[in-house]
């Protein structure tokens, strides 16, 4: 009788606290939460898009929706999802079918853990 291993995948999240402080100094309270809800909402949209164009093997239009979620994500802090998404869109230049696909799996696991992270900010009361 074999062994069943059961591997899970932990990634480091970092979200940037610092930047996510000073837009509700610039901003103040309620302008910083429509900004980042707004944010999110442009990158989940960016995410599923991604996930569509790699599902229907669209690979040329991935570095286009890759580029655009990466820019929302360091518009609100989430660092670790746009270094992804940066390795992302490198691995479509280089057509390195495998390195994509396991970007994107790494890239929505990321993602997710972010989303959660960056709505448990103290700051944040949405």
């Amino acid at each position: 009788m074999g062994t069943v291993v059961h591997l899970r995948q932990r990634d480091a999240i970092n979200v940037d606290s610092n930047l996510i402080a000073g837009m509700f100094r610039r901003m103040g309270a309620v302008q910083a939460e429509m900004t980042i809800m707004t944010a999110m909402g442009s990158l989940a949209r960016c995410m599923r898009d991604t996930e569509t164009a790699l599902r229907d093997e669209q690979i040329d239009e991935v570095p286009q929706y890759a580029q655009t979620a990466r820019t929302h994500a360091e518009d609100i802090g989430l660092i670790s999802l746009a270094a992804i998404l940066a390795q992302l869109e490198s691995a479509c230049k280089g057509q390195d079918k495998a390195a994509i696909h396991a970007l994107w799996q790494r890239a929505a696991r990321v993602g997710d853990r972010s989303f959660v992270d960056l709505w448990e900010l103290p700051l944040l009361q949405m």
